[in-house]
């Protein structure tokens, strides 16, 4: 995502500069940090204006890309804890259903020992 805001800054720096000193007649001198670079004539000028168009679409390509994996990133993250929260409440359910049927059993196997007593005779 930065590298795309960089070339879409750059080519907007570009576009306005190249407009900014447009100079007349058919040569056109190109510099750059103050120093001479090379003379262009008009269709030189033309496409480097093409490609400076290219950099910037390939910055907002590079832009909308990163947001999409961005967005799709944050859904699986929430789907991701969703499923961890539903995860969680299974798990204490369960335990609850556990906590109760143990609870039932210990109650069971204490009325059948308490019954088992009563009903033996001691003989003597």
């Amino acid at each position: 995502m930065i590298v795309g805001l960089v070339l879409i800054v750059l080519s907007v720096a570009a576009a306005v500069a190249a407009v900014a000193f447009n100079g007349a007649g058919s040569g056109h001198e190109i510099t750059a940090f103050g120093q001479h670079v090379t003379n262009a004539n008009d269709m030189q000028i033309f496409l480097g204006g093409i490609v400076v168009a290219l950099v910037f679409c390939l910055g907002v390509w590079m832009v909308a890309v990163a947001g999409r994996r961005r967005r799709a990133a944050r859904a699986d993250y929430r789907a991701a804890r969703r499923e961890a929260t539903d995860a969680a409440r299974e798990r204490d359910r369960l335990a609850e259903q556990l906590s109760t049927q143990q609870e039932i059993t210990q109650r069971e196997q204490n009325t059948t020992v308490i019954g088992r007593h009563h009903d033996h005779e001691v003989n003597s």
